[in-house]
């Protein structure tokens, strides 16, 4: 476990739900937080009776909703500041268009399967004037989910929660590989189509 790691699960037993919902509310954000790993810690520590359920989870959670619509807004207001290149780009168009096409649903299911994609999720969301309501009911199921999925497999396997954090990442970066891989073959399947329609 790394030394940042370390000293957070560290303050975590200090500091306990607030110290939790900054690290959502920041990891929400970009901020390479171990934030998956902190709700198995405390699912464990909650277990173990070193920190109170209801306050932990419900501050867990609330932090990583604010942080999920803070970077709405980054995308809604401040997507005109990134480089004209970037924003009219073909990877933005494609990205904007397949977004368009799931809006919720990829809110929903980036807050807990496919979390290295909520970010730019967000920023999407906010780039393309998604409705904020539909975005905000989504995030709120969405890190539902993730906060609860988490600390209850933290609680349910306190001995083995930092193995189980281990096992985690690997599963969505496999997660993510193959979503990636998905959209790649789509892509390129589509763009044979266009062009066998352009050649008829």
């Amino acid at each position: 476990m790394s030394e940042i790691s370390d000293l957070l699960l560290t303050l975590l037993l200090n500091q306990g739900a607030a110290l939790l919902a900054g690290v959502l509310f920041f990891a929400a954000l970009g901020v390479p937080l171990p934030a998956t790993l902190l709700l198995l810690a405390t699912g464990a520590f909650v277990r173990h009776g070193v920190l109170p359920v209801v306050w932990t989870v419900l501050a867990a959670w609330l932090g990583a909703v604010l942080g999920d619509a803070s970077s709405y807004g980054l995308g809604r207001w401040g997507a005109h500041r990134l480089p004209e290149r970037l924003t009219t780009g073909p990877a933005w168009q494609r990205a904007s268009t397949l977004f368009v096409r799931w809006g919720a649903s990829s809110v929903f299911v980036t807050r807990f399967l496919l979390t290295p994609l909520a970010l730019p999720v967000n920023l999407l969301a906010g780039s393309t004037h998604f409705g904020f309501s539909r975005f905000l009911l989504a995030v709120v199921l969405g890190e539902a989910v993730w906060v609860a999925l988490f600390v209850g497999l933290g609680y349910t396997f306190a001995d083995r929660w930092e193995w189980l954090a281990q096992f985690a990442g690997d599963l969505v970066g496999v997660l993510l590989g193959v979503v990636v891989l998905g959209v790649g073959a789509f892509l390129l399947l589509r763009r044979a189509q266009r062009a066998d329609e352009h050649s008829a």
